[in-house]
């Protein structure tokens, strides 16, 4: 019971965070909840279905917002990443893999803060779009830490913050939906990790969720961008610390 109570709170805070920057909420539920003691495949596999469920429900409130060719090449592009992954993720230890994600979400936290020539949206190349969703996709299966990858290409296209969710939200459910189906057929998903506690964790992921989306409305590009800068660096140095 202790355990189902932090996870929740876990996610539930995660979300909220996660609905006001359109991508966070893994970002801080899988360092926490691997220090709460969870093991990696379960926070992947929850991460992953508390992704989706919540994209959903955000890819509905901001569907006039998604563009729709972005969000079908990365995630065509995660599809081998993915796959990849999954593999990967039998085959290295625990040990090796958590510190490396923490390094490369570190690393795109970084690049954000680089400085960009121009202010103006533009959009991000076909060739640019697939090979991210493949660094997504990979980086899914393996720490469900699928987001940075992308958030860093859209982020330096400049988006404006609801097209920016809209997009990431677009994106999260097919990469996700790819990432689950893959990891059942590999039978890495076991029946302790879907009850009791899945049902409580994906509610407290949607209640968390719909807080998040209030306050992403009220959030200036500036503040936006800030708070998706630190999120990112914050939550890759626990990573690897954890790891």
């Amino acid at each position: 019971m202790a355990m189902l109570i932090l996870g929740a709170l876990c996610i539930g805070i995660a979300s909220v965070i996660g609905g006001a920057t359109g991508f966070g909420t893994a970002l801080i539920a899988t360092p926490v909840m691997l220090m709460a003691g969870f093991d990696v495949a379960e926070v992947v596999f929850v991460n992953l279905v508390a992704g989706l469920v919540t994209r959903l429900s955000a890819a509905y409130q901001l569907r006039t917002q998604i563009n729709w060719g972005r969000v079908a090449l990365l995630g065509a592009g995660s599809l081998p990443g993915a796959w990849l992954g999954a593999v990967t993720l039998s085959m290295l230890p625990e040990q090796f893999l958590k510190p490396a994600a923490g390094a490369l979400v570190m690393m795109c936290g970084v690049a954000m803060a680089l400085p960009v020539r121009t202010e103006t949206p533009r959009t991000p190349s076909t060739p640019a779009l697939a090979l991210t969703g493949a660094v997504g996709g990979y980086l899914g299966t393996t720490t469900s830490l699928n987001g940075p990858p992308p958030v860093l290409l859209l982020m330096r296209a400049r988006l404006p913050p609801l097209s920016f969710i809209a997009d990431l939200a677009g994106y999260f459910i097919v990469a996700n939906v790819i990432a689950l189906a893959i990891l059942w057929f590999r039978d890495e998903v076991t029946e302790s990790m879907i009850w009791p506690r899945l049902p409580v964790f994906v509610l407290a992921a949607l209640m968390g969720n719909l807080i998040g989306l209030a306050i992403a409305r009220r959030l200036s590009p500036g503040v936006f961008r800030s708070a998706v800068i630190v999120l990112v660096i914050a939550a890759g140095a626990v990573t690897l610390t954890v790891g």
